[in-house]
Order: C-alpha cells, then sequence, then structure tokens
C-alpha cells in the first residue's frame, strides 16, 4: 500500500491533556489508584495529534486498574520504539487503539469496513449483512439476535473513535487516517487487495492476486473486462466485492475455478448477462448478490449452494426461478423481484423455512396459490416486500394476512412503463418507526367493481400518479357503500400523495381521529387539489353553522408538512379551519402560487400571545408567498419570522 503525506495540526501539551480527558471522561482524575503523572504520561505518547488523543482516550475509557495505565503506556512505547519515521509512529499511535480491541472478530470487523472507499458512508445493516455471512457472528444461531450483535459491534467501534455514525445514525463512516491505518494492517496480515471507488478501467494482473488474499474490494470502478483465461488461484479469499462495475458484462467462465473458499460474492449494478456455471461449485458461498444487474437472464443451478444464507436477484431480467433453489433450506434473505419473472413455483417457498426476509415481484401471470403462500409465510418472516402487477393479486394477499401481520412494503404498480423509474423505488421511513407500508403508483384503485383493501394496520400509504382518486375517503373499507372509519388503520404515520391529479382534497373533518397518529403529511404536484381538509357534507356544515363542533384540524403529532408544486392549493382547512399541530418541525412550501393561508393555530403564551411550535426547527418557503400570507392570530407572522428559509421556487 501507498502511504498518503497527511498534514496534522498538532496541541499544545495543555490542549493535549484536555482533549484526552473529555475523551476518557474527567472521572478518571478522582479515581484513588491513579495519579496525574501516568495520565500525563500516556498523553505525551498520543504525540499531541488529535486523532491518536481521541482514539486511545476513547480506548481507555472506564480503566481505573493501575495495572491497565501501565500496560497501556508499555504498548504505546513498545510499539512506537519499533517505528522509525514520523508517518508510521503516527499509524502506531492509532493501531494501539486497534489492538486495544483485543477481540480477533471485532478486529475483522473493523477491518472490513476498509473494504469501502475512502470517505464512504457504509450502512450499518449492509456491513452487519457481510459480517454475518462472513461467519465473524457465529456465537449467536437466530437472524435477530445476529443483527443486535452487530449493532453492539458498531457501537463498541464508534465508542472506540474507529468508527462514527453518520447519516441519522443509519451509516458508518471511517476517518481518512483510521482507513489508512486499517489498509497498513492489510497490506500484511490479514491480506486485503482494496482499489475501491478509485475509477479503474484495467482489472488487476494476476500477479496482484497472491495465494494467501482474503478479501478483495473493487467495487464502484470503471472496470470493462476481466481478461478471458484468468483463473486466480486464492483458495482462501473469502469476500469478493465488484459491485458498481457498470462496464463490466462478462466474467470468464474459468474465473471462480479456484476460489472455493468464497463466502460473499458481490456483483451487482455489473452489465453482466450470464453467470458462470463455476459459480455453481461455490459451495461455502453463503452470500450471492446480483441486484440490479439489468442484463442478467440467466444463473446457473445453485443446487449446490447449501450454505447460502443470501440470495439477491432483484432488478434482474431472469424469467425463471433458478435450478435447485428448492435445495437451499439456510436462506434467510431471498431478494427475487424481476420484472421478466413470470411464476414461482409453488412447492418452494415451504421448504425456504429460515426465511427472515423475502421480496418477491407477482406478475400477470402469478399463481392466487403462491400469492397466499406468500402472505401465510407472513407470520414466520421480519420483512416481507412484495411487488403486485394487478390489483386482485394485491387484494388477494391483504385478504390472507388478516390483522397484526409482521413487518411489510407493499407495492402496486400499473402500467409497465413505471416500473423502470427509479424515483419509484420506495422512501424509506424507518426512521420514523415505520416498518408496515403501502405504495400504490400508476395502479387503479377500483377495477370491475372490486376496491383496493389496505391492512388494517398500514402505517406508511404512499401514493403516486393514481388518477382515480379523489381524496383519501377513495381508499378506506365501505360497509353497505358508505366508509367504515373503524376498519380504517389509526396507525399511519406517513401519508404521500405525488402526481394525483384528480386529487380535491386529502381526507374530511371526520376522518381526523383515525389520523392522531400522522407524523409526516406530503402532498406534491397534484393538480386539482384546493385544500387538505375539506367539510364534504351538508351534516356537517350544519353543525360548524351551529357551532356544534368546531373547525379544528388537531394533529397533535405531526412533525413535517410539505407541499410542492400545486397549483390550486389555496389553504389547509376549508371554511376558515385552522390546524393545530403543535409538536411540528419542519414546514415546505414551494410552487404553490394561489397560497393565501397556512391555517396554522400556534400555541399561546400566558399573556395571550401566539408562540412557535415549540419543536419547530425550519419553514421553508418562497420570500413573495411568505409576505402575501394571511394569518388567523395577529403576531403569528412575526413569531414565526426567524424560522423561516427562504427558498427561490
Amino acid at each position: 500500500m501507498k502511504c498518503k503525506h497527511v498534514a496534522v495540526e498538532l496541541l499544545s501539551k495543555h490542549e493535549a491533556f484536555n482533549l484526552f480527558i473529555d475523551g476518557v471522561g474527567s472521572s478518571i482524575l478522582q479515581v484513588p489508584a491513579l495519579n496525574k503523572e501516568i495520565i500525563n504520561e500516556v498523553v505525551e505518547e498520543c504525540g499531541c495529534l488529535p486523532l491518536a488523543i481521541v482514539t486511545v482516550a476513547a480506548s481507555m475509557s472506564g480503566e481505573e486498574e493501575i495495572y491497565e495505565w501501565q500496560n497501556a503506556l508499555n504498548e504505546l512505547r513498545g510499539r512506537l520504539r519499533s517505528l522509525n519515521d514520523v508517518d508510521t509512529k503516527v499509524f502506531g499511535r492509532l493501531e494501539f487503539s486497534y489492538h486495544r480491541l483485543k477481540d480477533e472478530k471485532l478486529q475483522q470487523c473493523f477491518l472490513y469496513c476498509a473494504l469501502y472507499p475512502e470517505d464512504f458512508a457504509i450502512p450499518k445493516d449492509e456491513l452487519i449483512d457481510y459480517w454475518i455471512a462472513e461467519g465473524f457472528i457465529d456465537e449467536v444461531k437466530d437472524v435477530p439476535a445476529k443483527y443486535d450483535r452487530g449493532h453492539t459491534i458498531l457501537n463498541r467501534l464508534i465508542n472506540c473513535c474507529l468508527l462514527e455514525s453518520v447519516k441519522d445514525g443509519g451509516c458508518v463512516k471511517m476517518h481518512d487516517l483510521i482507513r489508512d491505518m486499517a489498509l497498513r494492517i492489510t497490506s500484511k496480515s490479514p491480506l486485503f487487495m482494496v482499489k475501491a471507488g478509485l475509477r479503474l478501467l484495467e482489472f488487476p494482473s494476476e500477479q496482484e492476486w497472491e495465494e494467501n488474499l482474503e478479501r478483495v474490494s473493487l467495487m464502484r470502478n470503471n472496470i470493462m473486462e476481466i481478461p478471458s483465461n484468468m483463473s486466480p488461484h486464492c483458495e482462501i479469499l473469502s469476500t469478493l466485492l465488484l459491485q458498481r462495475n457498470g462496464n463490466l458484462q462478462r466474467i470468464p467462465e474459468c474465473f471462480f475455478v479456484h476460489m472455493h473458499g468464497l463466502k460473499v460474492l458481490n456483483l451487482s449494478r455489473t452489465n453482466i448477462e450470464v453467470l458462470p456455471s463455476s459459480v455453481s461449485d461455490l459451495t461455502n458461498l453463503r452470500s450471492l448478490l446480483l441486484r440490479w444487474c439489468r442484463r442478467l437472464k440467466r444463473v446457473p443451478s445453485l443446487a449446490k449452494l447449501l450454505a447460502l444464507q443470501y440470495l439477491n436477484l432483484e432488478g434482474t431480467r431472469i424469467e425463471e426461478v433458478p435450478e435447485g433453489m428448492e435445495m437451499l433450506e439456510n436462506l434467510t434473505h431471498l431478494y427475487l423481484s424481476s420484472l421478466q419473472l413470470k411464476k414461482f413455483p409453488t412447492g418452494i417457498l415451504p421448504r425456504l423455512r429460515n426465511l427472515y426476509k423475502l421480496k418477491l415481484s407477482f406478475g400477470n401471470e402469478a399463481l392466487r396459490e403462491t400469492v397466499e403462500k406468500a402472505a401465510r409465510l407472513s407470520d414466520r418472516l421480519d420483512t416481507f416486500e412484495g411487488i403486485f402487477s394487478t390489483l386482485n393479486d394485491f387484494n388477494i394477499y391483504v385478504k390472507s394476512i388478516g390483522i397484526f401481520s409482521k413487518n411489510y412494503i407493499l407495492q402496486l404498480w400499473g402500467s409497465a412503463r413505471w416500473r423502470f423509474l427509479t424515483h419509484l423505488i420506495p422512501k424509506n421511513y424507518t426512521h420514523l418507526g415505520v416498518d408496515k407500508s403501502v405504495f400504490l403508483e400508476g395502479c387503479k384503485i377500483c377495477e370491475r367493481e372490486e376496491p383496493i383493501v389496505l391492512p388494517e394496520d398500514v402505517q406508511c400509504l404512499d401514493m403516486y400518479w393514481v388518477d382515480d382518486v379523489a381524496s383519501l375517503n377513495d381508499v378506506l373499507p365501505r360497509e353497505q357503500g358508505l366508509v367504515n372509519i373503524g376498519k380504517f388503520s389509526h396507525d399511519l404515520k406517513v401519508l404521500r400523495f405525488v402526481r394525483c391529479n384528480n386529487l380535491k382534497n386529502l381526507f374530511s373533518l371526520r376522518l381526523l381521529p383515525a389520523l392522531q397518529n400522522l407524523e409526516v403529511l406530503e402532498v406534491g404536484g397534484c393538480d386539482s387539489i384546493e385544500e387538505i381538509v375539506a367539510v364534504e357534507d351538508e351534516e356537517t356544515e350544519k353543525e360548524l353553522a351551529t357551532n356544534t363542533i368546531i373547525n379544528n384540524a388537531k394533529l397533535h403529532r405531526l412533525k413535517k408538512l410539505c407541499f410542492s408544486n400545486l397549483p390550486e392549493f389555496k389553504s389547509f382547512c376549508s371554511n376558515n379551519g385552522v390546524l393545530v399541530c403543535n409538536s411540528l418541525q419542519e414546514i415546505e412550501v414551494y410552487d404553490c402560487p394561489k397560497l393565501k393561508r397556512l391555517s396554522l393555530s400556534l400555541p399561546l403564551l400566558d399573556n395571550g400571545q401566539p408562540s412557535p411550535p415549540p419543536a419547530l426547527e425550519v419553514i421553508r418557503i418562497k420570500k413573495e408567498l411568505w409576505e402575501s400570507l394571511e394569518w388567523d392570530q395577529a403576531n403569528a407572522k412575526d413569531v414565526l419570522n426567524p424560522y423561516c428559509k427562504f427558498v427561490e421556487r
């Protein structure tokens, strides 16, 4: 590996000591067995390097015995004594924290992160999936316990400052110097070849594929071909990451012949049409990932891959289920949502007894029996993702799962042209605790007088380009022609309508009791909508006129409101109603030229003056529109003004 020259700003001794105490915890100064002198000596060995100080401090946090500190000091001094130049001394100090992990599997988990490109946000669950496939988390057997163990390991590495948490906690990153330290370790033992994200055009030569290679990452490059006669002798290679080489069209038949130790093979988002038949003999393979290989038409027999736990064929062009799939009884994750897949043999699913996550697409020729069997699996799955091509299949599934099902993402797609639009990939709302979602995209919600049936516990309802919906009432359960609010999900947290051009309003005042858990409301590109909450019947109008009911839309848990590209949108509530939602955090308004009232009712102070919602963080809106809005409460605009972040559109 070639080391980079990195300019590092050094701290003064006083700053170094204070930074160390911040990291290790100030309570360490109160421990009777320790004196300030030994703490100072450890700090001095960090060489006033901020990153070294932070990582060493994190590794010593909680250590209160004098012998632990003396041992740490000896380790640091011994490590640095054997190093000569300044660069290697920097890495030596950082390696101290790695060796302090004192657990080989924990160290392997850390080094695995170096397979990703520099400064890359690594999805936590993806990383844990790799660790499970590699066998780093074999001490627990069931899948949920493995994920718990994986997240525990991640927290340990984060707390040791070897990784940092990013993107709302869903990903981790390695500091550049920490990654360089990891690559320095893996240039010797265990031996890695890491050329990730370097825009390589050529595949590494056969001489670079040393026999003792354990892991190889060539992900996110521009490699076009693998030489036709290349067959590296890498019998202990356990991970090969080739994903996102979009120009790679062919893999030689002989390429995997001498890779019998392979456990993880990722070829996702390559341009291959055929997977070599030599893959059929990789009997140690636990993870085969071919996600979004859009030209892949054929996968060889999987009958001998009895160790396989992860199989991802999402977004491929395979027309038939791979031969031998019924033999994969250790499979825990199966993603088989190919648009060309017409049928799924009914005898396979019952044999896959260890499935934890399942994603299937049901083409126009889906058998009712297959749909019902998938529904019956839902009780023992953690998550089911289903992509349905017909309303009938969608309804069969929903009626078969009953209430209180496990986690699901159900998608109903209309005509085939929608299926190739990448923006139709469902939005992720797991940060809101949403794990039961329905996405309706370019489809009809009523066919041959058969209306759509929604699960009674749905938490997210997302509609995209559904032209025959005029309001939320159109998808609600009905009895004798009347809406039955009691059977509609009271768990709904996210409601999103995009490009539903016949949408007039979202819901009626009478539906509000069923929406008390709503946290996110987004409406965009709906040309006809004028208001969100409407008074739709004469009885409600009379009650409003006589003050029998109050025209207040109370959504006490609502956190985010987003309105965009709504040419006819005038106000949130009709009949001068107001919106009460004191938990609101974000308001976004884009391209709503006719908006007159936001209809917000602000909480009042003891003196009767309005105050902003306590959790409010930002209002994104065009300045001209903000200035033109009418308010029901005096001073409301002045109170909210500091939260405005003005936008161009």
